[in-house]
């Protein structure tokens, strides 16, 4: 309750210096508040509800109409028997729908098939959805949302073509992707990692023409401090060819070729590698799974990428994920040989 105050008397003063200021004023000074992310959310659900055309637009509206939200202050001597009389109606015996990430996790669900188990199913579904739409900022970003995370004023952007609410095709388009257009009805469920919802993506531009014939990537993959990655991860990679290049990649030809094996702190490879071939070039995310065998207690992971065959110039990306992002490196570092990067 306390903390439902404190943000209707954040919401009020964000929509009086928006009004008075523009959103990227206000923002620009408002980045770090413990409420912005849910202001820009509130804001944007007020933008759709008034048909404004803008952030600046609707509190500019709010505060002509009268329609700001007042602060409520509460006498801490009152407050308890206000949280009383604020509280819901008794549900019991009401069957509803519930807010999903709200749904309580029954011990028995912990058991695959158990009675209770579909609440995990509900939980994990709404959470890893929940948790990708808090790292899209709310402007800016990728401005795409296959190269990463991208900006809320641009999910709305896309939304406005179709009959659905911004909130409501990001949750469509990342479900979609996550667990596939044929919703699962059995937990526990495989899903697939949306681009937008991991935050460390990495890119490289190559002109695969080069006297040497040929051109590799060499990747050092560090987990975080006390974790290993020494069994292998997985990434995903997309080539693309790079229009603003006097001589843009040929799709039709090449492959790629990867050897990869665990490392030690001392940049050692003592164990054996492992390889995967990808063709023809993935011009959408290619799954690369890099299981390796673990030699003794290395953490490191080291890849070498071979580019082989190709033509032209490229633009290579690539992101790691095991989990969504909650699992991706703490660090990577790369070398580039033959080829010409650029």
């Amino acid at each position: 309750m306390i903390e439902k105050l404190a943000f209707i008397s954040a919401l009020h003063d964000a929509v009086i210096s928006i009004a008075a200021d523009g959103w990227a004023t206000w923002s620009a000074a408002h980045g770090g508040d413990p409420y912005f992310t849910k202001i820009n959310a509130r804001l944007l659900v007020l933008m759709n509800y008034y048909g404004q055309a803008s952030i600046d637009d609707v509190c500019q509206y709010m505060v002509l109409e009268d329609l700001v939200p007042a602060p409520q202050t509460v006498p801490s001597v009152d407050f308890w028997p206000y949280k009383l009389s604020a509280r819901f109606s008794d549900g019991r015996g009401v069957i509803q729908k519930r807010v999903p990430e709200h749904v309580a996790l029954s011990r028995s669900g912990a058991r695959i098939g158990a009675p209770g188990s579909w609440r995990w199913g509900t939980n994990e579904i709404f959470s890893k959805c929940q948790n990708c739409l808090f790292i899209q900022p709310a402007a800016g970003g990728s401005g795409n949302k296959l190269l990463g995370p991208m900006g809320r004023d641009d999910w709305y952007t896309e939304a406005a073509a179709g009959d659905l609410f911004w909130v409501n095709y990001f949750n469509q388009q990342t479900l979609d992707w996550m667990y596939g257009p044929e919703k699962p009805n059995k937990w526990p469920f495989d899903f697939q990692t949306p681009p937008w919802c991991v935050k460390n993506q990495y890119s490289w531009r190559l002109n695969a023409y080069n006297e040497e014939g040929y051109a590799s990537l060499g990747i050092i993959y560090y987990p975080d401090p006390g974790g290993s990655y020494g069994a292998g991860i997985t990434a995903y990679i997309l080539i693309a060819p790079d229009l603003e290049s006097e001589n843009p990649g040929d799709m039709e030809v090449g492959s790629l070729f990867s050897e990869h094996a665990s490392m030690n702190t001392e940049y050692e490879v003592r164990g054996a590698y492992s390889d995967l071939t990808i063709s023809p070039l993935p011009s959408t995310w290619a799954v690369m799974d890099l299981s390796v065998s673990q030699y003794q207690d290395d953490p490191w992971l080291y890849q070498m990428l071979d580019f082989r065959a190709m033509a032209g110039s490229y633009l290579i990306y690539l992101f790691v994920s095991n989990d969504l992002n909650f699992d991706e490196p703490y660090d990577l570092y790369s070398d580039e040989f033959g080829g010409l990067w650029y």
